[in-house]
């Protein structure tokens, strides 16, 4: 009879495939396991819903299209009182859908609560699982078929693990619709979501609410239902004017009046970068009335009646969302998008627009320094030097003469006296360290670098962009190359050496005053130059350290004159070594006048550095290596080791030169007194490495010659050193321009801001975020230079940065509306509105009010019965946990307008059905 049977007649089918269906069961089963292991603090929060939410998504491939299971949990959970660990009813959905103190989450979407999902938001959970489609799909779940394939498995997976609920996201995610599932041993829990655009008017209301949610329950329930009502209306936007206020430039005032912004004008009035508030910026005012946990006997709701009225809630609050946009923070995120422009300024403004052959030609240096007309004919703004001197090349670029003379007169008042007075002030040094107590590596306040750093910023974003700030720029070297021709002093740029505590760019315009004072000093013999320098020199690094010099007057550089010890007549004494004698002698030992060091900035002590590791061990060797000639092959070493060696033979000669019979003993007393050391007896000989035979000290002193200091060689070329600053800055790119200005104009907008929180005295409120903010900036400020920094990693920083102080500034705009609102100062006192303003800022931009007092008392007269017009959302949540064994039942209801958002979670008993 078998044989007779033809099998390939017959369908097969192999029942040990396995099914796609059982891939992704076993698939979210491992999620589900592995997410379980997850540890959590279990500590006691107060506001559930100001919890942090972490989420742990993992995608796979179902019927060829990406299906992702996101796996969401609070990092923190509330203590939960359990009578066992070891109940098999207890389930933590159950909990938070019984919570009380989860019954509403944040009435409004804000950036602080972003990480809350709206799964959490509508039913309270703390943990659940969800089921969607990857972002990069375009497909929705939306085939009856594809619902039922991943509800099932979660219904599956769920009755296995019994320990979170399994939502499945199906339409358009912005539709936010969820169908789920939660189980444990003996209960199943169905979550619903259903949307009604145009809802039956009973289903707006609790009485028609309380019907559908009866009818749900079994009809063994006999306890009261809980009920919960929030109302939530909107109030008029409130705006505050505060114009768009830049210092010196009067197209940005109102009407040919002076903006708000003078208002705020303190110390730091002079940060010339822009302020204020984007005309369409305003500030949305809600009020919200909560009934929590009442029961169901007490509350009439329906279209006829309501109890639920403003002057009966129970808990009222007030919450505030802004839409504002600062000048300030838009200005810096401009700046910030030049930090990859490499474009040269030649790109911009042609070639050789600050080349001094075209600007003014200098036929006596003493006329131009000595003419007291000077000052005026800068003050014509004319950009030209009368009487002959040819004028100088236009700039091209967005900005107009009127424009760019207000910028050029802001940084220069001493050559515009004619424009509005904008001087600095006496002590830069002074009130630099006053002024940054965090050692932010920026520009001294109110110097000629802190307000050119703003005014590029400024000029980027309001007067052309890149055109407009290589246009500044040019001007700017312009205007320090006619300074430097007239040996004119730069105001706002404090004297002596460069500073390495400040930014570059001010180092390098140090080093320019510098050059300018040195040639003033030593070219018109106009005033002597007193320095306080000091030297210690060490062995094998040869440092320097302090030695006073009294005089620096310069004799005939190229012709050397070596006399011998004994017929040499002393000269270049600066003062006695105190009551010392020559060794040996009862001749005085005198200091001698030296040669000032040699200034440097730190781009030039970092390519000395770069140098010094260059030379490796092999440094000293290299060093002995020159010191045993006469003559120095300086091409085989650093500059940095150069002008060390020529320090300390400057030094030796004019020691030498100012005491005739001194020994090296003597010069190292003065010059280095930790090397003289002297025994029990008093008696003093060199240290042990100064005895070393031949050592390099010796050499150098064998070959100094009693030559004194006006009579060296300059170690200091000014002319030299100036025209290398002016050409370093002509030569910068954009993206270099940006890398010298950045760190000043980020500090320069925090102290302006600190400075209107000043003016407002409600600094106190702020303080602790703004010192904040400064130590993240003094940070970034000092990365060391020398590490393998990365680029990407410090621009997220300064994002970070301005990020947070566009965020305070936006609180600060919320205060001045919040001031409007409540009536200050007529209805509340400033302690007061200062109080519940620090609470809303603490609270997520919320706050209590009460209706009979104070704010509350205030909106509610304004308004009188117009609120009950405003209202823009109903919330209704009804629960009870009817009698075992059938488990907790919750309904949410939003009503809007004719909208109803209907939300909920029934359980029923499985070994029932």
């Amino acid at each position: 009879m078998a044989e007779e049977i033809d099998d390939s007649g017959f369908y097969r089918q192999d029942f040990s495939t396995v099914s796609d269906w059982e891939v992704f069961n076993a698939q979210l089963g491992d999620v589900i396991q592995k997410l379980n292991a997850v540890e959590i603090d279990a500590t006691r929060g107060s506001d559930t819903y100001q919890l942090n939410y972490n989420v742990h998504t993992e995608t796979f491939l179902v019927h060829k299209t990406k299906i992702c299971v996101s796996f969401y949990y609070s990092t923190i959970l509330e203590q939960r009182e359990r009578n066992s660990k070891d109940d098999n009813t207890y389930n933590s959905m159950y909990y938070d859908l019984m919570n009380i103190s989860r019954t509403f989450g944040p009435p409004l979407k804000t950036s602080n609560c972003k990480c809350l999902h709206v799964i959490s938001s509508l039913f309270g959970l703390q943990r659940f699982v969800v089921i969607h489609p990857h972002q990069s799909n375009q497909k929705y779940i939306t085939n009856p078929s594809e619902l039922c394939f991943f509800l099932s498995a979660a219904t599956v997976v769920a009755s296995e693990y019994c320990t979170v609920p399994i939502f499945v996201q199906i339409y358009e995610p912005k539709l936010n619709i969820f169908l789920g599932v939660g189980m444990n041993a003996t209960l199943r829990t169905n979550f619903d979501i259903v949307v009604l655009k145009q809802s039956p008017v009973d289903c707006r209301y609790l009485s028609g609410l309380l019907q559908i949610f009866k009818e749900k329950l079994p009809f063994s329930n006999v306890q009261p239902i809980s009920l919960s009502v929030r109302n939530i209306y909107a109030l008029e936007t409130i705006r505050f004017r505060y114009p768009m206020n830049v210092l010196f430039l009067k197209r940005f005032d109102v009407n040919g009046k002076k903006g708000i912004g003078d208002k705020y004008k303190s110390w730091d009035g002079n940060i010339a970068l822009p302020c204020g508030y984007f005309p369409d910026s305003g500030t949305d005012v809600y009020l919200v009335y909560s009934w929590v946990g009442i029961s169901e006997i007490f509350a009439i709701d329906s279209p006829l009646h309501t109890d639920f009225v403003p002057s009966k809630a129970h808990i009222c609050n007030m919450y505030q969302t802004t839409n504002v946009d600062s000048y300030l923070t838009s200005c810096l995120r401009d700046f910030l998008k030049l930090d990859n422009s490499k474009e040269a300024l030649e790109t911009f403004v042609g070639r050789n627009v600050t080349d001094s052959s075209d600007g003014v030609n200098m036929v006596d240096a003493r006329y131009h320094l000595t003419n007291p007309q000077i000052r005026q004919i800068r003050s014509n703004n004319k950009l030209n030097i009368k009487e002959g001197y040819q004028s100088l090349k236009k700039i091209a670029g967005p900005l107009n003469e009127s424009e760019l003379k207000s910028f050029i007169a802001f940084m220069f008042p001493d050559l515009y006296p004619d424009n509005e007075n904008y001087s600095y002030i006496n002590d830069i040094a002074a009130r630099n360290i006053e002024g940054n107590p965090h050692r932010i590596k920026s520009s001294p306040f109110n110097s000629l670098s802190s307000r050119l750093s703003c005014v590029l910023v400024t000029c980027n974003a309001h007067f052309g962009g890149k055109n407009g700030l290589a246009q500044l720029w040019i001007a700017f070297i312009r205007e320090l190359r006619f300074i430097w021709n007239c040996r004119l002093s730069i105001q706002g740029i404090s004297g002596g050496f460069p500073d390495t505590r400040t930014c570059l760019l001010n180092q390098k315009l140090q080093m320019l005053n510098y050059c300018i004072e040195r040639s003033k000093c030593r070219k018109y013999e106009s005033k002597k130059y007193l320095s306080d320098i000091g030297s210690n020199i060490d062995l094998e690094g040869l440092v320097g350290t302090n030695f006073k010099e009294v005089s620096d007057e310069t004799g005939n550089e190229t012709e050397d004159e070596f006399f011998d010890c004994t017929e040499y007549v002393p000269e270049g004494r600066a003062m006695r070594l105190g009551d010392e004698n020559i060794l040996d002698s009862d001749e005085p030992l005198y200091i001698p006048i030296t040669q000032d060091p040699v200034p440097k900035t730190d781009d030039e002590l970092q390519a000395d550095s770069e140098a010094m590791l260059k030379l490796g061990s092999g440094r000293n060797e290299l060093l002995k290596h020159i010191f045993s000639h006469s003559h120095f092959t300086l091409n085989q070493i650093g500059f940095n080791i150069q002008m060390m060696s020529f320090s300390l033979l400057s030094d030796m000669e004019a020691f030498k030169a100012a005491n005739p019979k001194g020994k090296m003993e003597d010069f190292i007393r003065w010059y280095s007194p930790k090397d003289w050391e002297k025994d029990e007896f008093g008696v003093g000989q060199l240290s042990a490495r100064m005895r070393i035979p031949d050592n390099t000290w010796q050499r150098v002193w064998k070959q100094a010659q009693p030559v004194a200091a006006n009579k060296q060689k300059r170690l200091f070329d000014e002319t030299t050193e100036a025209l290398k600053v002016l050409s370093y800055l002509e030569t910068r790119n954009i993206a270099e321009i940006y890398d010298m200005v950045i760190i000043t104009a980020l500090h320069a907008a925090i102290i302006k801001f600190k400075g209107i929180l000043e003016t407002e005295k409600i600094l106190d409120l702020f303080e602790y975020k703004i010192e904040a903010l400064l130590n993240d900036l003094c940070h970034i400020s000092r990365a060391d230079n020398t590490e393998v920094f990365d680029i990407q990693q410090t621009k997220s920083k300064i994002e970070g940065l301005i990020k947070r102080l566009e965020e305070y500034e936006v609180q600060f705009y919320q205060y001045k509306c919040f001031e409007q609102l409540t009536g200050y100062p007529d209805n509340i006192t400033f302690e007061e509105i200062k109080c519940k303003f620090k609470e809303m800022i603490e609270n997520q931009n919320s706050c209590s009010i009460n209706n009979a007092e104070d704010i509350g008392k205030h909106i509610i007269t304004s308004y009188g019965g117009e609120l009950h017009s405003n209202l823009v959302t109903k919330e209704y949540v009804l629960r009870v946990r009817a009698n075992e064994p059938t488990g907790p039942h919750f309904l949410r209801a939003v009503v809007t307008g004719e909208e109803v958002r209907l939300c909920g979670a029934f359980t029923e008993n499985t070994t029932l059905i």
